[in-house]
């Protein structure tokens, strides 16, 4: 062990190398998310964080193992110490603007994050939601690398300490040098397989911070006159990691071992007077990393989800940087009151659970739509009105006990709530979100959530046993890697989405039976520019000077997905397929503005409250006409 004591030695000097590579990560990271064209492969920075964070937690669990002192408790309580108060003061400022600034829609979510985040589990629930490249207007998307390095701190050492038990520290060196090895090939396997989990979750990152950990069990030795040679080849790495890579490559997998090995030959080196990694400014930025980490995201995501000018991305750079100047200052090198780790783990508890308390209501109140004016704001969800809170499941609407229609889908079926209610149209209401569901099929959109999963596919069994008239509204237009799957022997598909959407429509139908009236909700005609939304948002709750433009034509998939379900119903008399697109269209250019207000949300997909009474009021007038 004597190569890991010299090593130690070095490494408990401040090491500028490290530091500078802190600013080559983050300056990556955030040049990509405010504009991919700049550093295509950008995002591979958390990798390089990876690393790093591998590397220096590995040296002080091993300096404490090898003189006997180490105290996983005092570790706990140190990482604690750095990463969660800003990571809480964040949580609280995005609660006070998210307030002020965002939909109750989209408020309701920030109080879901700040659950996930200050909780460490984010990264689970973004692997859930979809991919990471599709969640450009979510403000805590970033913060599932937190809590990936959170969950391999937390375990990491205790393994360690557990092995250490069992065997000397050259077989535990050995041991982490396989489980390297077999993490990187479970993570090239998983990263084909399942690509949206592989890039959130802990065992496919793993070996990235274990790899940083073979930087310090395994030191080389490198010469003097080489140390530069071998700096330049692993920045060449990063470098080329950042422009080789981009979006569309799986990731992380065996690509990513451009950025990891890059950075682990720059550790290797350990050029300490480098003037890459050593200069001023690098030093400055590597010290400010992790609060300008924190900090750029949401403030690069404003420009998806306001309308904002792209030439304030240079002055929103800065900004971020002075915010984390501004964080590191006050957070991240504040004085820390020396009290018993068993004090600290319960002061940060409970700020844990305060927090996650504050966000629970708000994702359980539905972001306080009372807030906000339901009559002048253009851009509440069509599923809340009055302070009517429509969730999953079963409901009756405008009556408590009679009801004229049975309104059945997913949250293209909720949003309809608002227009319902507005209406007084008596019905029963059953939705389950990304809900597309069939007698022998159903949308694989459910994705993870199994318990929504096995609801979801007997969703339709709610109007069985009655001859009520069924009012079927769905989001019909797969998107993605959406599509039907099996879940009984009955059930045949071909994998082509249309022609398997027409024979599972055809099969609910006669489930359904031919002696009651059935009524399909067709595509709504959805936009093809989403910018007309995010302008009506910027114009709600940013000025109200914005002039937005009010005409734009449909997407072209919602035309082929209603001719597909027009087919499907010809031959039905009590069968009748509704299409929404006359209630806002004419000649094949659609008004989504009217009377100063959206029709749909920002997100493009949903209506808006006022929308929903728009779209509602003509399909319940062509059901009764």
């Amino acid at each position: 062990m004597n190569t890991i004591f010299l090593f130690w030695c070095s490494f408990v000097q401040f090491r500028k190398d490290i530091n500078g590579l802190r600013a080559v990560a983050v300056i990556a990271v955030v040049l990509f998310h405010f504009n991919p064209n700049w550093v295509p492969g950008g995002f591979a920075g958390v990798d390089v964080f990876f690393v790093i964070s591998g590397f220096l937690m590995t040296g002080i669990i091993f300096k404490g193992i090898t003189e006997g002192n180490f105290s996983i408790s005092k570790f706990y309580v140190a990482r604690a110490n750095r990463i969660i108060p800003p990571l809480a003061a964040f949580c609280l400022s995005m609660l006070i603007l998210g307030y002020f600034l965002l939909t109750p829609w989209d408020y309701k979510t920030i109080g879901r994050d700040v659950v996930t985040s200050m909780t460490f589990l984010s990264n689970f629930m973004f692997s859930m939601r979809g991919g990471y490249f599709d969640s450009e207007e979510n403000f805590f998307l970033h913060t599932w690398s937190l809590s990936a390095e959170w969950q391999f701190y937390l375990i990491y050492p205790v393994v360690l300490v557990f092995l250490k038990r069992f065997m000397s520290l050259n077989a535990l060196k050995l041991t982490i040098l396989i489980g390297t090895v077999v993490g990187f090939i479970v993570s090239v396997i998983a990263t084909a397989k399942w690509p949206e989990q592989s890039y959130y979750l802990l065992p496919t990152r793993a070996w990235e911070m274990m790899f940083g950990a073979l930087a310090f069990l395994y030191p080389l030795n490198i010469s003097n006159d080489k140390k530069r040679i071998v700096e330049c080849m692993g920045l060449a790495l990063i470098i080329l990691s950042y422009f080789l890579i981009s979006s569309e490559s799986m990731w992380p997998g065996y690509l990513a071992l451009l950025p990891v090995v890059g950075t682990w030959l720059i550790i290797q080196s350990h050029v300490n007077d480098s003037k890459i990694t050593g200069n001023f400014v690098f030093q400055k930025i590597g010290k400010w990393s992790y609060s300008i980490y924190l900090w750029h995201w949401p403030i690069a995501v404003s420009f998806s989800y306001y309308s904002f000018d792209e030439d304030y991305k240079i002055l929103a750079i800065l900004l971020s940087i002075f915010l984390g100047y501004v964080s590191n200052l006050l957070l991240e090198r504040r004085k820390v009151k020396s009290n018993s780790p068993k004090i600290s783990i319960a002061k940060y508890g409970l700020l844990i659970v305060s927090f996650g308390i504050v966000g629970s209501i708000i994702f359980k109140y539905q972001g306080f739509p009372q807030r906000v004016d339901l009559e002048s704001n253009p851009l509440i969800h069509g599923g809340t009105g009055n302070d009517y809170l429509i969730r999953e499941g079963t409901y009756l609407l405008n009556t408590s006990d009679h009801y004229d229609y049975l309104l059945i889908g997913d949250s293209n079926a909720n949003h309809y709530v608002r227009g319902v209610l507005a209406q007084g149209t008596k019905i029963k209401h059953s939705w389950y979100s990304m809900c597309l569901s069939f007698p022998n099929s159903h949308s694989t959109r459910v994705g993870n959530y199994l318990s929504w999963e096995a609801k979801c596919k007997d969703n339709y069994k709610v109007a069985l046993g009655e001859d009520t008239p069924i009012i079927l509204a769905h989001s019909w237009d797969k998107t993605g890697s959406d599509k039907l799957k099996c879940t009984n022997k009955m059930c045949n598909l071909t994998g082509d989405y249309q022609v398997d959407l027409y024979k599972q429509i055809q099969e609910l139908i006669e489930v359904y039976g031919l002696d009651r009236k059935i009524y399909i909700v067709g595509e709504l005609p959805k936009p093809k520019n989403k910018s007309i939304m995010k302008c009506m948002k910027t114009k709600h709750y940013i000025s109200d000077s914005f002039s937005c433009s009010s005409e734009e034509k449909p997407i072209h998939s919602a035309s082929l997905i209603n001719k597909v379900i027009y087919d499907s119903v010809l031959k039905y008399q009590n069968v009748y397929f509704i299409d929404p697109k006359p209630a806002i269209c004419h000649q094949g250019i659609c008004n989504y503005v009217v009377e100063n207000k959206s029709i749909f949300m920002t997100d493009g997909s949903h209506l808006s409250g006022y929308g929903s009474e728009v779209i509602w009021k003509y399909i319940i007038n062509e059901i009764e006409k």
